[in-house]
């Protein structure tokens, strides 16, 4: 059909030249970013997806950054408990050698010296041990580190409270006084009679004191209080020509500081406190560099995952850009001709 007014062979050439130079640009968008995906127009379901494992990999990415601050609160800690197993050591060797009946009371004073500062050192590392702001020896407490991109995925680190006391060496002692007791009747606050000696106190300075209150713990330790001075016992009950009667109090409820008994075990338990809390935290630092390989490999699956769905293939692009750049140029040439039909229509009227 011969027509000037409508040129459908114009409007068909021009509709496919509009489609090849949208697949045109669209081609140099994807090229130029990298990305096949770069709006929901291009794929809706994709993108969702996309977006939704991107969130994934930045939460793990995040995660493994809180596995490594894990390791290191544990390190941290380890490091300080490795210190006072140090100073427990040397405590336990002193202990030793305060064992040995050839000590004067000048030699135990000197060992109970050392100790003490040792003690207290103990309880200065507990309280000033600290990873970004948090006391890892000062209380129980149990630390939740974060190590997954959902709720839930966490690593507990339970912590206790170390020092001298928590340890059971608060009133830790090894310069007891000695008590000679020689023929007399003891009685204690029931009035019950206890047969034993007339009693001589002398401290660590060879002073003899007197009309003092003898007092026994619960665990059957005996100890001498006079003017506020605390003189722990070993009694040696002997008989002698003379005697004296004298009437003791036993306080049973009294607390006072007395010299330590089974000292080397009480060490050794706090030693085995120690290395237990060490494992425990051993332990923990490899479950963390678990956590971590399994975080690196989930994300390099997750990464690689939505590669596939968001990244351009190149060579596939390369080649539908080229396939519109062909097509936009043969449009170009047919609307060229389309265009020129019209004028062709003339010659019929000449």
């Amino acid at each position: 059909m011969s027509v000037i007014n409508t040129n459908i062979t114009s409007l068909i050439a021009q509709q496919n030249l509009s489609a090849s130079e949208s697949s045109l640009s669209t081609s140099i968008e994807r090229l130029s970013s990298g990305l096949k995906i770069n709006s929901a127009s291009d794929d809706a379901a994709g993108q969702a997806i996309a977006n939704r494992m991107t969130s994934q990999i930045t939460g793990l990415e995040q995660a493994s950054s809180n596995a490594s601050d894990g390791i290191s609160l544990a390190q941290t800690t380890e490091g300080a408990l490795d210190q006072v197993n140090d100073n427990l050591q040397r405590i336990r060797e002193l202990a030793v050698q305060a064992s040995n009946g050839t000590n004067s009371q000048s030699d135990l004073q000197s060992i109970q010296d050392e100790i003490t500062q040792r003690l207290d050192e103990i309880d200065r590392i507990s309280e000033q041990t600290s990873f970004n702001g948090v006391d890892v020896l000062a209380k129980d407490q149990t630390i939740s580190i974060q190590v997954g991109a959902n709720d839930g995925e966490t690593i507990e680190i339970s912590l206790s409270e170390i020092n001298a006391e928590t340890l059971g060496l608060g009133d830790f002692n090894v310069n007891g006084y000695d008590t000679t007791l020689t023929a007399t009747t003891l009685t204690d606050d029931s009035g019950t009679a206890i047969t034993s000696t007339n009693t001589s106190y002398v401290d660590s300075s060879g002073t003899t004191v007197s009309g003092g209150t003898l007092s026994e713990d619960a665990d059957g330790n005996y100890f001498l209080t006079v003017g506020g001075k605390t003189y722990a016992a070993e009694v040696d009950t002997t008989t002698s020509g003379s005697t004296t009667t004298a009437t003791i109090t036993i306080d049973t409820d009294n607390a006072v500081t007395k010299k330590s008994t089974n000292t080397l075990t009480s060490l050794d338990n706090a030693l085995n406190t120690i290395d237990s809390m060490r494992s425990d935290l051993g332990a923990i630092q490899n479950r963390f560099d678990s956590a971590i390989t399994n975080i690196s490999t989930t994300v390099t699956n997750l990464t690689s995952a939505r590669s596939g769905i968001q990244d351009v293939d190149y060579a596939t692009e390369v080649s539908a850009m080229t396939s519109a750049q062909i097509l936009q140029q043969a449009g170009t040439s047919v609307l060229s001709q389309a265009n020129s039909m019209p004028q062709q229509m003339l010659s019929l009227l000449q």
